[in-house]
């Protein structure tokens, strides 16, 4: 078993998520999620994400005021594997070419390969520095 597979059994009975970041100058956020449950393969991995939600580092995987935010219910995409809802992206490629639950594309995009200048990609908006 490996990957999403683990964290199907790991969530199957609902979990709840903590995302933790510390940046470059030492400051580490977080937030809480109350709600996180993966699906297992016959349903690509869907995201179940709920609240409350709670924390310093601001909400982007649910309610990030757009679209393209709310992760809740999104399949698992990968570069050989869109299940994105983005009708002119490819989002797994065309940001940074990794799996993740895109939706049209992404406001939270931990998976991917970013430099430190490149905050806005991982974790749109940071709330608090």
């Amino acid at each position: 078993m490996q990957g999403n597979d683990v964290i199907h059994q790991l969530t199957k009975n609902k979990s709840s998520l903590y995302v933790s970041i510390t940046l470059t100058n030492g400051t580490t956020l977080y937030q809480q999620y109350g709600t996180f449950s993966v699906n297992n393969e016959t349903d690509n991995y869907r995201l179940y994400l709920d609240g409350p939600t709670e924390g310093t580092l601001g909400d982007s995987m649910l309610d990030s005021g757009s679209t393209g935010g709310d992760l809740s219910g999104m399949y698992f995409s990968t570069p050989d594997r869109e299940n994105d809802k983005a009708p002119l992206y490819h989002c797994a490629i065309d940001f940074g070419g990794g799996g993740w639950w895109f939706h049209a594309c992404c406001h939270a995009f931990l998976n991917g390969a970013w430099s430190s200048d490149s905050w806005h990609n991982p974790w749109y908006p940071l709330v608090s520095l």
